[in-house]
């Protein structure tokens, strides 16, 4: 069935736009909205995400299932791997080239449906910590990428062990990683080392393993102090 596409100049949001479209009876599972930019484009914990023109800012609404933040994350890595950009993936759904923000993946549940807000920098980096397609030298059409996007989707939600297709993209296995958990808790420091099937990250710290569920990933270059639990001072 071919997707129906909802097409935008400006919005505040792909995200808000889907839920004003669902509430309206006007968009169901499988339409996508885009938009050219966004002026209050966000992202993981209500941050901003910066949407100037030339980016792909996309919604997919798809119906809500376990396990969709993986397939969203490996989907959108194998679109842009068809464009020659072989990006991989900061846990939970960062999408990172050589260490920079390529692109980012925001799910949001409404009722029997989920928002898989995707922002993608094609032209522009707008941070210094980001990086963009054009970047790494290649170029990706917007139209093409949000077909692959979904194709791919499709594809890897019937992959018969997708923890093993998410965890051969993520580049967070194996790193000493600093965790800020989204209840402003006491950060975790530690070693990522798997992530068991509902795709939560398992860290090694030298109090022992500690699951985490949710949280700020960041990948440390330098070893950082910790005290014996595993938590910074």
């Amino acid at each position: 069935m071919d997707a129906v596409i909802h097409r935008f100049g400006e919005i505040s949001s792909t995200q808000s736009e889907a839920r004003r479209l669902i509430d309206a009876g006007d968009a169901d599972a499988g339409h996508i909205i885009v938009a050219d930019r966004q002026t209050k484009g966000r992202g993981r914990f209500g941050r901003t995400w910066l949407s100037p023109q030339g980016g792909l800012y996309a919604t997919f609404i798809v119906t809500a299932r376990p396990g969709l933040s993986l397939i969203s994350g490996v989907a959108v890595i194998r679109a842009l791997a068809r464009f020659g950009v072989h990006a991989g993936l900061k846990w939970p759904n960062d999408v990172m080239l050589n260490e920079a923000k390529l692109a980012g993946i925001l799910i949001e549940i409404a009722g029997e449906l989920a928002l898989v807000g995707i922002g993608i920098n094609l032209t522009a980096a707008p941070l210094e910590t980001a990086t963009s397609v054009q970047t790494a030298g290649t170029t990706a059409r917007r139209g093409e990428l949000i077909v692959a996007i979904r194709e791919e989707m499709t594809q890897v939600e019937t992959t018969n062990d997708l923890r093993t297709a998410y965890r051969e993209h993520l580049r967070t296995l194996g790193k000493e990683v600093r965790i800020v958990p989204e209840n402003e808790g006491p950060a975790i420091f530690g070693t990522a080392v798997d992530i068991d099937t509902d795709g939560q990250l398992l860290v090694e710290t030298e109090r022992g393993s500690r699951t985490i569920s949710t949280g700020e990933c960041l990948h440390l270059r330098v070893e950082p102090e910790r005290n014996d639990d595993g938590m910074s001072p």
